[in-house]
């Protein structure tokens, strides 16, 4: 994906609320790695799509498919 191509890409907006201690170790986890939250989370949410049980869902439903619409 070329640096045009991130520029383009579209992103929603969510609200999640954690448990304080969650939310606590996420940020130190994210200071440490010189990430952020909203990169852990976006990697998180990446692999949980990626697990079989998620995945036969997406197939089934056509949600692979979504962006064409």
């Amino acid at each position: 994906m070329g640096s045009d191509e991130v520029m383009a890409e579209k992103k929603a907006q969510i609200r999640v609320y954690l448990p304080t201690d969650i939310d606590k170790v996420l940020k130190i986890l994210a200071a440490v790695k010189e990430s952020s939250v909203n990169a852990i989370v976006n990697e998180a949410i990446e692999h949980w799509l990626e697990e079989n049980d998620q995945q036969e869902i997406i197939q089934r439903l056509n949600l692979d498919t979504l962006d064409e619409l």
